[in-house]
């Protein structure tokens, strides 16, 4: 299952972590406790491991999070680089492209390239961090 909404005018911070508490949210509404999240945002990342002081303009958003996971058996919150995260770049920029303001849901594979590019994820094929 993925998910993507349209946020035109979200700063990125409020968008990924918006996106994170989706997708925790449609986790825990279909019965996982025991979840791990990965993100490529590290500033998202390391506010939901407290290793930061999380910015005013995601902390109402964290704070949600903190009071949804309560009731997890398990989570965690890893970084991946975006080169390593194409399942969840396709999803976000077909949520552009929709520009569909709440939650769209996809319960299957959208088209065949989402298909392929979920399964290189699953096996773990990830394409070179590019030097910057």
């Amino acid at each position: 299952m993925a998910g993507s909404r349209f946020m035109e005018q979200a700063p990125i911070l409020v968008a990924e972590t918006t996106a994170m508490r989706d997708g925790i949210s449609v986790a825990l509404q279909t019965g996982f406790r025991r979840i791990e999240v990965e993100g490529d945002n590290q500033i998202v990342i390391k506010a939901m491991r407290k290793q930061i002081n999380t910015s005013w303009q995601i902390a109402p958003i964290i704070e949600d999070i903190r009071n949804m996971i309560s009731n997890c058996e398990s989570i965690s919150f890893m970084h991946t680089y975006r080169e390593g995260n194409m399942v969840a770049d396709w999803i976000t920029k077909c949520g552009c492209s929709l520009r569909c303001t709440s939650l769209s849901l996809f319960l299957s594979p959208p088209c065949r390239d989402f298909l392929f590019l979920l399964v290189d994820d699953n096996l773990g094929r990830t394409l070179v961090k590019r030097a910057t």
